[in-house]
C-alpha cells in the first residue's frame, strides 16, 4: 500500500530490476541494510531478478560498488558481494556470454522462464491449462542454459517448482543442473527419487525427453522411469495428464 503499482499488464510491466533501476534510492538503502548484516557472518549474496539486458545488470553493479564504497570511506571494510543474474526472461538466455563476464554466477527462474517463454499467464483461467512444465520447448531452453554456462565457466542454478518436483529434479540433473533450490518440505522425496537413479540413466532420459514433441510424451516417460523403480508414490499429483 506504501508503494503503489498501477500496471495494465504486470508480468510485462514494472518488476523485478525494473523497480529497482526506477526508484535507486530504495535499492541503495536495501543494499546498504543487507552490507551491514553481512558484516560479521560474510556470506552475502544478491541474485537480481527479472535482468533482460547487459545495461540493467551494469547499473545495478554500479549502484552496488557505490554504496561498497561509501562504507570503505566511512572505515569500515567491505568487499562487492558474489552477483548473481535470474535468467527468467528468455532474452537472458542468449546474453549469457556478457553476463558471466559481469557477474559470478547465474540461476534459473523456472516458474517465470517458463511462462514467459510460453506467453502463457498461469493465473490467467482462459490460458493457464497452456502452462506446462515439461514443455519441449523449455527443456531444450534450459538445455542451451547449461551449455552457454559451461561455455562461459560459471556456476548455474535452477529453482522454482520445477526444482522441487521430483521427477523434475531427476530430468534437471540429466540436463546438467547440479545445484537446485527446492521448498524444504519436497526435499525428502526429490533425495528418495535422485537415490534411485544413477547419473548415468538420469543423462538417458534427458536426452530422450529433449527429443520428445510433446509434454505428455515427456511424463509418461518419467513416470514409467519412477513405476520401474517403485517410486509412484513421490510423483506429484500436478504431473498428471
Amino acid at each position: 500500500s506504501y508503494f503503489p503499482i498501477n500496471d495494465r499488464n504486470p508480468f510485462l510491466g514494472l518488476r523485478g530490476i525494473r523497480v529497482t533501476l526506477d526508484h535507486p534510492e530504495i535499492f541503495l538503502s536495501q543494499i546498504r541494510a543487507m552490507l551491514k548484516a553481512s558484516l560479521d557472518v560474510g556470506n552475502l549474496r544478491i541474485l537480481l531478478p527479472m535482468v533482460s539486458s547487459v545495461k540493467e545488470l551494469d547499473e545495478a553493479k554500479r549502484l552496488i560498488s557505490r554504496v561498497v564504497g561509501e562504507f570503505n570511506e566511512s572505515g569500515i571494510p567491505v568487499v562487492p558481494p558474489p552477483l548473481g543474474v535470474m535468467l527468467e526472461v528468455p532474452s537472458a538466455i542468449y546474453l549469457i556470454p556478457e553476463f558471466a563476464k559481469r557477474c559470478d554466477f547465474l540461476s534459473v527462474g523456472s516458474n517465470d522462464l517458463t511462462q514467459y517463454l510460453l506467453a502463457v499467464d498461469r493465473s490467467n483461467p482462459y490460458v493457464a491449462h497452456l502452462y506446462e512444465r515439461f514443455h519441449p520447448a523449455l527443456l531444450r531452453a534450459l538445455k542451451a542454459i547449461i551449455v552457454e554456462g559451461k561455455t562461459a565457466k560459471i556456476p548455474v542454478s535452477i529453482c522454482g517448482e520445477m526444482a522441487s518436483d521430483p521427477m523434475a529434479a531427476v530430468l534437471l540433473a540429466g540436463l546438467g543442473f547440479n545445484d537446485l533450490s527446492m521448498t524444504g518440505g519436497n526435499f525428502r522425496k526429490v533425495k528418495r527419487a535422485f537415490s534411485a537413479f544413477t547419473l548415468d540413466e538420469c543423462q538417458k532420459l534427458a536426452t530422450k525427453a529433449l527429443r520428445c514433441s510433446y509434454e505428455s510424451e515427456v511424463i509418461l516417460l518419467l513416470k514409467r522411469a519412477f513405476n520401474l523403480r517403485q517410486l509412484s508414490s513421490v510423483i506429484f499429483p500436478s504431473s498428471d495428464f
